[in-house]
């Protein structure tokens, strides 16, 4: 979008509000004046001087309407008959798209909502009845605003805001009201209700008489009933917002199947309006132009991540896609709330021209290329949300900030992770492949550090926003690839084998926490409980510092992986030098302190910090790892009587013995209803955790 004061070679007048205001106007958008009283939405530039001459006759056209009056008749049939095949889909761009003619483009007319009166809809008027009295509705839109918009700031306040004054003004006249704005309506009500505060909970609760969850379906089904009865050629840009809502409303729901599907139909009703092509300049006004690409940006992004979640094709064809990323001028303040989300669509459109897809990266020559792009783009983060030492000057200002960090920072991990997973797998040994030993090590220590960043998202997230099942899942998903890398190390080579038992167990504490919350939450910790009690008892920490130099002269120097030759490992990128690097003791007291240099031959041009660091509820032990970085575990009874009834465990660093064998690590079969919703979530299967479903349980 061009903030340029000129318009199509012409110096373009002030905006219509300073015009209205009388005002002096900088001519860009927003201007100076409405963005600083926060109605850039209200901020258009008139067009009419530009196509003034495109309307006006020329003089040759005039003379010749005067003297040919009689071939008048047949260029309208002409014209009735193409209007009649570009009906029924044979335009002459249908024609011409290869011909290289350019056409010259008409403003087109905003798009309008479909209206009818309740009396004439039996759906709206039901949707009316579900609504609550004005003053509830005013606290959920009060609510949603202040707080779940920022979730993902798919709505920009201040027009919403103006529309929702109008609506209201609308209904107690009994004039038509637009299907598409009460759509969105009702599903703001069902969004807000999810995550409301305890104070608001219980004012909907005495005035309604209905708990949340009952009344935040009713909502969400008011309007999917109601949106079934617009028409299909009704295109509308609250049609994409309101189905984006619906898709975030599944997901607070932990049903990601919905989600995807709600996600589809927005991202086709998005295309009908050609959200995924830029529009000329002019044909619609700034305020739209940023709207249209906010949206897609939104799209693009929940389509990627969403898609790779549940290991389904891309629904977007990127090829097909030319459509800029958003200004992020609208706010008055900086960063924009949607900056998060800009972030992440630009490393995804970079790895979408690059990759394709994350499960097309498969040779450790692609991993190393796929991890340099999405380290880089990790680097070039805002200081606000900078992965070391961000600038939290302004969180308590604008709260939504924090969440934003700690959703990027996780998301960056865990696209970091999306190659390496099947890497980690695999079973392995210390005669392994090299590469594969390598990057088994670099998706252990990313492993390590997201569960690090989780833990802190946990921490700001819970109890206020427990629904936000992103996080949620991620926790239970990122302990579960763990559970695998455990499972697979055939000779027990991985030395930080500690780190990552107290990283599982770290998980299973934060998950049994949201047991009582969901359900989703209930079997996630159910499933992680079983696994983690298969592969070694965390609460009897093994003898490592007898078994460190007996196991490090086990294996060929030339052979051994880069964690067991060494304690600390930096990123050793050209272009990326600024992560951590720490130095390490071995537990127990007779470790000895070793470190690594970023020229290390084990790795070659790649390295990984392989630190972590938790922070657990302060009313948890302490318990130290081999990297001086205290962890901690929760002494909760029935933890400790499972240990106490457990065996005691093999020896860490020594191969198993053949009654060892991984059938006796598989978990208890379950069948697709007691997992649920992680039945069709959780790509259970590409970890190889010997344990299948069985249906006839």
């Amino acid at each position: 979008m061009d903030a340029s004061p000129k318009d199509n070679g012409q110096v373009r007048p002030a905006c219509t509000e300073c015009q209205r205001r009388k005002q002096k106007c900088n001519r860009q958008w927003p201007c100076n004046h409405c963005q600083k009283r926060k109605v850039a939405d209200r901020c258009r530039f008139s067009h009419a001087a530009a196509g003034s001459s495109e309307r006006t006759p020329s003089s040759g056209t005039r003379k010749r309407n005067r003297n040919g009056d009689e071939q008048e008749p047949e260029s309208s049939s002409d014209e009735d008959g193409a209007e009649d095949f570009a009906a029924i889909g044979y335009g002459g761009a249908h024609f011409f798209t290869n011909l290289e003619v350019q056409t010259e483009k008409k403003p087109k007319p905003p798009a309008k909502q479909h209206s009818v009166t309740a009396s004439n809809c039996h759906q709206l008027e039901r949707a009316l009845q579900v609504l609550p009295p004005r003053t509830t509705t005013d606290a959920l839109v009060q609510n949603f605003l202040s707080r779940v918009n920022y979730h993902y700031y798919i709505i920009y306040p201040a027009a919403f805001l103006q529309e929702y004054r109008e609506w209201w003004i609308g209904r107690f006249a009994s004039q038509p009201l637009g299907l598409q704005w009460t759509c969105l309506l009702l599903m703001v009500c069902a969004c807000s209700t999810q995550y409301a505060d305890p104070d608001l909970k219980r004012k909907l609760e005495m005035e309604l008489g209905e708990p949340l969850y009952r009344l935040s379906n009713k909502y969400h089904n008011a309007a999917r009933e109601l949106h079934s009865v617009i028409p299909i050629s009704s295109n509308h840009i609250l049609n994409v917002q309101h189905l984006l809502h619906s898709s975030y409303w599944y997901k607070s729901e932990a049903r990601f199947v919905e989600s995807w599907h709600a996600l589809s139909t927005a991202i086709r009703e998005a295309q009908a309006l050609g959200m995924h092509q830029d529009q000329l300049a002019g044909s619609i006004s700034e305020f739209d132009f940023e709207m249209r690409r906010r949206l897609w940006c939104v799209l693009d992004t929940w389509d990627w991540q969403i898609s790779a979640l549940l290991s389904r094709p891309k629904l977007i064809d990127r090829s097909e896609c030319m459509v800029s990323l958003p200004a992020l001028t609208l706010e008055s303040y900086s960063p924009s709330p949607l900056l998060f989300m800009k972030l992440q669509s630009e490393v995804i459109g970079e790895l979408a021209s690059r990759f394709g897809s994350p499960r097309e990266v498969t040779s450790p020559a692609q991993i190393d290329q796929y991890t340099h792009v999405i380290m880089s783009w990790m680097q070039r983060f805002p200081q606000v949300y900078s992965l070391h030492n961000p600038d939290t000057s302004i969180d308590l200002k604008h709260n939504w900030v924090t969440l934003h960090r700690h959703y990027l920072h996780t998301m960056a991990y865990s696209m970091l992770l999306d190659p390496l997973r099947a890497y980690m797998a695999r079973r392995m040994t210390a005669q392994s492949l090299r590469d594969d030993l390598r990057i088994r090590d670099e998706g252990i220590a990313y492993t390590l550090k997201l569960m690090s960043h989780l833990s802190h998202f946990f921490e700001f997230l819970y109890p206020r926003d427990a629904k936000f099942h992103w996080a949620l899942f991620s926790i239970f998903d990122t302990a579960a690839v763990l559970c695998s890398v455990i499972l697979h190390d055939e000779d027990r080579c991985i030395l930080n084998r500690q780190e990552i038992l107290m990283a599982i167990e770290s998980a299973r504490s934060m998950l049994e926490r949201l047991a009582a919350e969901t359900r989703t939450a209930k079997t996630s910790y159910e499933i992680l409980s079983r696994l983690a009690k298969r592969i070694e008892n965390p609460f009897l920490p093994p003898k490592m510092a007898d078994n460190h130099h007996k196991r490090t002269r086990l294996v060929d120097d030339s052979l051994t992986p880069p964690f067991m030759q060494h304690a600390d490992v930096s990123v050793g990128s050209s272009d990326v030098d600024d992560f951590d690097t720490y130095s390490a003791s071995p537990v127990g007291s007779g470790g000895v302190a070793q470190s690594i240099s970023s020229t290390s031959p084990a790795y070659g041009s790649g390295y990984v910090d392989v630190s972590a660091s938790y922070q657990m509820p302060s009313n948890m032990a302490p318990v130290h790892n081999r990297y001086d970085v205290t962890y901690t575990m929760p002494p909760t009874s029935q933890a400790l009587a499972d240990a106490a009834l457990m065996p005691a465990p093999p020896n860490p660093y020594m191969p198993p013995t053949p009654r060892e064998s991984y059938a006796q690590l598989s978990l208890d079969g379950f069948s697709e209803e007691q997992l649920g919703d992680l039945a069709t979530l959780w790509n259970y299967q590409s970890l190889d955790l010997n344990f299948v479903p069985s249906q006839n349980v």
